[in-house]
């Protein structure tokens, strides 16, 4: 039996897409997370939905995410949250958050925009950009 602990189900506020950055509303719905700066990040979605359709949202641990832009694991590990629900490089200085960790292969050594990426999610993490 697969371990279940790190992943919950929530109700879609509005349109998910795979793999999608989720965070929760006010009202303890999921969107995608829109602002790099949020800190409501809660998980990775695992498939596509629409608004009002359960999704099942892994919020720890190692999943799929889509890669916002160029990433190059060598020298960024830490990613953040782009402004559609991917993942791109963590940028220090600009009040960003990291919330996911690269895990790279060596058959996707050098993921671009769009890719799918397997990352280890922790949350927004306490250490945020000055």
């Amino acid at each position: 039996m697969a371990n279940t602990d790190n992943m919950h189900s929530f109700i879609a506020a509005s349109t998910i897409t795979e793999f999608a950055l989720v965070a929760v509303d006010s009202a303890g719905k999921v969107a995608v997370v829109t602002d790099p700066t949020s800190e409501a990040a809660v998980g990775i979605a695992q498939r596509a939905v629409a608004a009002g359709e359960a999704v099942d949202v892994i919020i720890s641990g190692l999943t799929r995410a889509i890669a916002g832009a160029a990433i190059a694991p060598e020298t960024t590990s830490l990613l953040m949250a782009s402004t559609d629900g991917k993942l791109i490089p963590f940028v220090k200085g600009s009040g960003n958050f990291s919330v996911a960790r690269i895990i790279p292969n060596i058959n996707h050594a050098s993921p671009a925009d769009a890719d799918q990426v397997k990352v280890v999610f922790t949350g927004p993490s306490n250490y945020k950009s000055a």
